[in-house]
């Protein structure tokens, strides 16, 4: 019968996720993967999975049969949410594209910079030359800029570029940023976020090229919000 091939492919997917959900909060699982990003793009299948697994393993009519059947469709997506699993999606599926970043250039003004990533809501902007990033505009940026030159103000016509030493990825402490490659995995994502540090050290994003070189064309960004943030 198709319900209990449904809870044979069910209680495979625990297994698999019991591996990868650890450390945990929820006793379950699959609730726990529920919570998790990576799980977006199954995540309303796998509800309803889990809800007729909960009718299956817990109601039956009076003869003792299950009081459902699962569909032909819905064991079709169960299935297709194990493959998923077992295939971590890349790392560009969760972050921002390219395209869709505010990015500047050296040579343009760093108040419209300013206000266009107030606007918009971007606490970092990476700087480009031609498809290349060459260094990050942050808020703590401009904090620094204004220790380092008490008394020089931001004007109008102040070029990015006024800020070279402080655009470098290295030259932003505390603040760390990584470049990975094209193949990353979400999972290699979440354990660089998610790895211990020093103190004072925060891993603010992570910029994704073709092979993990700075010197490739950026293809994307990546946030600790995109990976650890609250389920949507």
């Amino acid at each position: 019968m198709r319900h209990e091939s449904f809870l044979a492919l069910y209680r495979r997917l625990e297994t698999i996720l019991d591996r990868r959900m650890q450390p945990r909060r929820q006793s379950s699982a699959v609730v726990a993967y529920l919570e998790d990003p990576e799980s977006r793009p199954v995540r309303d299948d796998l509800e309803v999975c889990r809800e007729i697994r909960n009718i299956l393993t817990h109601n039956a009519d009076s003869d003792g049969m299950p009081v459902v059947e699962p569909s032909e469709g819905i064991h079709g997506a169960l299935e297709r949410i194990i493959q998923y699993v077992n295939e971590p999606p890349p790392a560009m599926a969760f972050a921002t594209a390219a395209e869709d970043l505010l990015c500047a250039r050296t040579n343009e003004s760093a108040l419209n910079l300013m206000r266009a990533m107030n606007k918009r809501g971007f606490s970092h902007a990476p700087i480009l030359s031609g498809e290349r990033m060459t260094g990050v505009f942050s808020v703590g940026t401009v904090f620094a800029y204004a220790l380092k030159q008490p008394g020089v103000g931001i004007f109008e016509d102040t070029p990015v570029s006024a800020f070279a030493a402080l655009l470098p990825p290295d030259a932003h402490d505390p603040e760390r940023f990584l470049f990975i490659d094209q193949r990353a995995t979400y999972a290699d994502v979440k354990q660089a976020f998610e790895a211990r540090r020093e103190r004072n050290s925060r891993l603010a994003a992570l910029f994704i090229t073709e092979t993990g070189n700075m010197a490739e064309q950026l293809l994307g960004m990546i946030t600790p919000w995109d990976v650890l943030g609250r389920r949507e």
